[in-house]
């Protein structure tokens, strides 16, 4: 490793491309000479954990930012701040401490500038973690483990138009229609706080706030707080729940009322970033009860002893049988 990075802050180190090909995980070698290099130089954790939260955060389809474009986003940076420095800082947290908000949309500005004038913003959240993002209008998104979010920023201003795989939260300001395309359906809204979820081929949205519209085919719906719409052969079926609690998701927490095994262990994966192989005798089951965020091994237990099952432990694979099986 080049011992040059010693000298790299944050946002240099998110330019890099042997470090960006390690954060995306593309190079088994490229990892174990950066974990090396990490724990020969502990010193510089904290950078490293900070470029790789700016690396992991957003990825795009134009080219990398220019050094000229991110002396620019400094020049901005020092602009904005209420004092300004004298000197570039060398850490992000040092001029996120000046003016929190003034740092985040500049952080933002930095994201722009490394998509490009016509790029496509892609938002993450891979699986084992979820993330949260702030949108160019001041929105709010959340994304649930194995998710991503779309939209072109060249024209987000004027049209509020995003394209969703998985499952995410939106907390919408007030402005133009705001949509969230899937390949099952569409939520349009003006201002409100929802919840989308199209993971394993389900079209599900709750309504925690305001009004919002579900389009499904020829289907079409408005969901007051506390209403949710499933697709169900083609209709949309409205039900009702309690939206003074957030999306259990959010909070690590899941519910599940009469749901195939199949999908509550799909969950799991998404959400432990584990491989679960079951006979589909099994995945056909029904379950009701639920599942935490904190511990695989609780939530192994909490969803198979009460379906009479037991899992077993190779690496990331879980196997699941039958408990009257269990040593067969």
């Amino acid at each position: 490793m080049n011992d040059g990075y010693l000298q790299y802050d944050a946002v240099t180190l998110a330019q890099d491309e042997a470090f960006l090909r390690w954060v995306r995980g593309e190079s088994p070698a490229l990892a174990g000479l950066w974990e090396a290099w990490l724990a020969a130089h502990p010193e510089m954790a904290e950078p490293v954990a900070e470029a790789r939260l700016l690396a992991r955060s957003l990825v795009f389809r134009e080219e990398r930012p220019a050094p000229e474009q991110i002396e620019r986003l400094w020049t901005r940076i020092h602009e904005a701040t209420p004092a300004a420095a004298a000197r570039r800082p060398l850490r992000l947290t040092r001029w996120v401490g000046y003016a929190a908000a003034a740092a985040i949309a500049l952080l933002l500005a930095f994201f722009f500038l490394w998509r490009g004038p016509k790029g496509e913003v892609q938002l993450l959240a891979n699986r084992g973690e979820t993330q949260d993002y702030a949108l160019p209008d001041g929105s709010k998104a959340s994304l649930n483990a194995g998710s991503s979010l779309s939209y072109e920023a060249s024209t987000f201003s004027d049209k509020r138009h995003l394209k969703l795989s998985g499952e995410a939260f939106f907390e919408v300001q007030k402005g133009s229609p705001f949509q969230v395309e899937t390949e099952m359906g569409s939520v349009e809204v003006l201002g409100t706080s929802f919840n989308v979820n199209t993971h394993d081929g389900q079209f599900n949205v709750m309504c925690y706030s305001g009004r919002v519209q579900v389009r499904a085919g020829l289907a079409s719906q408005i969901l007051e707080p506390g209403q949710s719409a499933k697709l169900l052969d083609g209709m949309l079926a409205v039900s009702r729940f309690e939206p003074s609690s957030a999306a259990g998701w959010r909070q690590g927490h899941f519910d599940y009322q009469n749901a195939q095994l199949g999908l509550v262990f799909a969950e799991m994966e998404r959400q432990f970033d584990i491989s679960i192989e079951a006979p589909d005798s099994i995945l056909q089951r029904r379950y009701t009860g639920f599942f935490e965020r904190n511990s695989l091994d609780s939530a192994l237990y909490m969803v198979c002893w009460p379906m009479q099952l037991t899992s077993e432990k190779d690496g990331k694979t879980i196997r699941i049988t039958p408990a009257d099986q269990a040593g067969e």
